[in-house]
């Protein structure tokens, strides 16, 4: 069993005068960050008698100093996405039963609607108030004391679920990411993903942190910014969603970015035309991974030693992955089924949901609800959601297949595909697709193109072009809501 704290006081102990962090002009060192936490775990232990710590802040060194401190002090981090409405933001507040938060006054009108939730038990504490570091940091023991967070996923699919995640399954994930690929003190993390992610708490702190890497701060994607950023602070290692990767590789500017040996792409799948020009612009090539919230949440990755592209990458060491059919049955390779994940990444379930949970892991399998195929060398493809396939006259379409066909086109954008009812053959495909900037697209031109290279029975029966498409706070696509208004 792994306890944060004390993996990051190790890492302390090896790279003590190391540049732990950057953030803007300012750059702390990893015994600068040790000593900051302790202060924000001796003033947690004073003024706050819960168990569970909201943090509603950008990022910042501020962010990752308070994350530490809050477990130290034994505490449980509730990351908290200020995307989210007020309500949303208000039912996790409730639903977690955090008695404080700690923010800064960027989100004053967020803490004032919140603050009623509270009650005479809640404490709101100020990270940018002069006071909030000024407790003396010594003499602070960790308290072993888990879960380590409380992650509530997007609500796509209705209400935030509140997963617990454990300090063991953090790190699990953190040592199997490690051993898929070497990350060292040489190297330097970009964090552009809000750490109200588990892809960017894992990803972009937990791992560079725990290796002795350098992390370079932004507080939200700007890209001249971004750019700029990794020619000058030569990074290495840059975790990114697609629509990311999409705007760098379209970036004017002569960057030098030889320096980027790991780009990687998560939360979402990557198009293979993104992919491509990403690679055409920098030279360097996107490695796809996959991972969920209730995993820790890095699952496959694709590496440099071992790359297949329009997959997402082989299982990480130290997890088990497996394909299985309707009736919890291992499929052979080549066959579609669900992803299934086993491993002490796994999370311990869902808050106050027990049979959420039950439904959800069975004898230490974690249903992913995603649908896949393994080939005989481990890759893994991603066929789609398993809510979202399209039974059609009694055949399976999967909307990911023919999402990547149109992807493909050169004048879209963007395409989302959903089912939708149909008297004759219970439900067949519709897609909602976006144009390139100036460009007028014409439908029946997609549907040709579709037929050049899609079965017949897989070719959307509706097309509608749109100027964007729905989507959670997290940037994923609602397809719910695209079910809605078809």
């Amino acid at each position: 069993m792994s306890y944060l704290p004390e993996v990051f006081e190790r890492a302390v102990e090896a790279h003590r005068s190391r540049v732990a962090l950057v953030e803007e002009s300012k750059q702390w060192t990893f015994a600068e960050l040790l000593d900051e936490a302790n202060r924000v775990a001796a003033l947690v232990r004073e003024r706050v008698k819960g168990d569970a710590v909201g943090i509603l802040l950008l990022n910042s060194q501020r962010y990752i100093a308070t994350m530490l401190g809050v477990w130290k002090a034994g505490k449980t981090v509730v990351p908290l996405n200020y995307l989210l409405p007020p309500g949303e933001l208000g039912f996790i507040v409730k639903d977690s039963g955090m008695s404080a938060i700690i923010s800064s006054q960027f989100f004053a009108q967020a803490l004032a609607a919140l603050k009623p939730l509270f009650g005479d038990r809640g404490v709101i504490l100020m990270a940018d108030d002069p006071g909030f570091t000024a407790m003396s940091p010594g003499g602070i023991p960790a308290e072993y004391r888990d879960p380590a967070l409380y992650l509530y996923t997007s609500g796509t699919t209705g209400r935030p679920k509140g997963v617990i995640l454990t300090h063991d399954n953090l790190a699990a994930n953190v040592e199997s990411c490690q051993k898929a690929d070497k990350f060292d003190h040489n190297d330097a993390f970009l964090c552009l993903l809000p750490f109200f992610h588990t892809y960017a708490i894992t990803g972009t702190f937990l791992l560079p942190l725990f290796s002795g890497a350098k992390m370079v701060l932004v507080d939200r994607f700007q890209p001249m910014k971004v750019m700029s950023l990794i020619q000058d602070q030569k990074i290495s290692v840059l975790l990114a969603i697609p629509s990311m990767y999409r705007v760098m590789a379209a970036t004017e500017g002569d960057f030098k970015v030889s320096s980027v040996r790991f780009p990687i792409s998560g939360g979402e799948p990557l198009p293979i035309p993104v992919a491509e020009a990403f690679e055409r612009r920098f030279g360097v090539p996107i490695f796809e991974g996959y991972g969920q919230t209730e995993a820790a949440p890095v699952v496959t990755l694709n590496v440099p030693a071992a790359r297949k592209l329009g997959t997402i990458g082989r299982a990480l060491p130290g997890i088990d992955l497996a394909i299985w059919d309707e009736h919890n049955r291992f499929l052979p390779a080549g066959e579609v089924g669900e992803i299934m994940v086993r491993g002490r990444n796994v999370m311990q379930g869902y808050h106050h949901l027990p049979e959420e949970t039950a439904k959800t892991i069975t004898d230490g399998w974690l249903h992913t609800g995603d649908l896949g195929k393994l080939d005989e060398q481990g890759f893994v493809t991603i066929t789609g959601r398993k809510k979202d396939l399209i039974i059609s006259a009694g055949e399976n379409i999967y909307p990911r297949e023919i999402e990547e066909v149109l992807a493909q086109h050169p004048k879209v954008k963007e395409v989302a595909v959903i089912g939708v009812k149909d008297e004759v053959r219970g439900e067949v495909p519709k897609a909602f697709v976006i144009a390139r900037e100036g460009i007028e697209l014409d439908e029946k031109e997609l549907r040709t193109f579709c037929r050049e290279n899609l079965a017949g029975y897989k070719v959307p029966k509706y097309i509608e072009v749109v100027a964007d498409l729905p989507r959670s706070p997290t940037g994923k696509v609602l397809k719910r809501m695209l079910s809605r208004s078809a």
